[in-house]
């Protein structure tokens, strides 16, 4: 059993858990009502006891409401962010970071020809440092990534530092990172260094 199914397994009984722990707060109105402690006949013990119910309604509803939210995760588990459809055309061959505080992150990285989360990605050649758009598979905030560790792009993870943005292009710029304090990053467009002119 590998660990997205634990995960999953996991998720769908800790679901059904919280459902059913929440469900005697949401029950509690319904009971006082069935049971005559609300009589019309006597409004000011009736309207205390209706705000008495209230909180547990609503205790119970938003414990249930996560609770589902639990199970259908458990049920669907995660989008493999390579099946994802790239969005927009293949874009360009190569990038160049020209620009970061951390030095091994500068140089040359190659387009993948697989997209990941609908976009293009790019590795440097014979490292594992990466340039991947993370689309909060895991929680967090989306943007792009630039990290040193193998993944299909479904984790958030960013030792290289990222950057904030839903939009579908590369963010190609000197951009303000979330990368040592807000330290600037300088992506380029470039060409491969092995891609030979129409005249070699």
């Amino acid at each position: 059993m590998n660990e997205e199914i634990g995960s999953r397994i996991a998720s769908l009984f800790f679901g059904l858990f919280m459902f059913f722990f929440g469900l005697p707060f949401t029950l509690v109105p319904f009971l006082m009502f069935s049971d005559g402690a609300i009589d019309i006949n006597y409004p000011f013990e009736s309207l205390f006891m209706i705000a008495f119910t209230i909180p547990f309604l609503m205790a119970g509803l938003f414990v249930q409401f996560m609770a589902l939210g639990l199970i259908r995760a458990g049920m669907s588990g995660t989008v493999d962010p390579t099946s994802i459809p790239r969005e927009l055309p293949p874009g360009p061959d190569a990038l160049s970071i020209t620009e970061h505080p951390d030095q091994s992150y500068i140089g040359e990285y190659l387009r993948q020809p697989e997209a990941i989360n609908g976009r293009d990605w790019y590795k440097k050649p014979a490292e594992t440092k990466r340039l991947y758009y993370y689309a909060q598979n895991q929680g967090g905030s989306a943007g792009w990534s630039l990290d040193d560790r193998e993944d299909a792009g479904s984790r958030d993870w960013f030792d290289g530092g990222w950057l904030p943005y839903k939009g579908f292009e590369i963010p190609l710029g000197r951009k303000q990172w979330n990368v040592d304090d807000g330290k600037w990053v300088s992506i380029e467009e470039s060409e491969p260094k092995d891609a030979k002119k129409w005249w070699q």
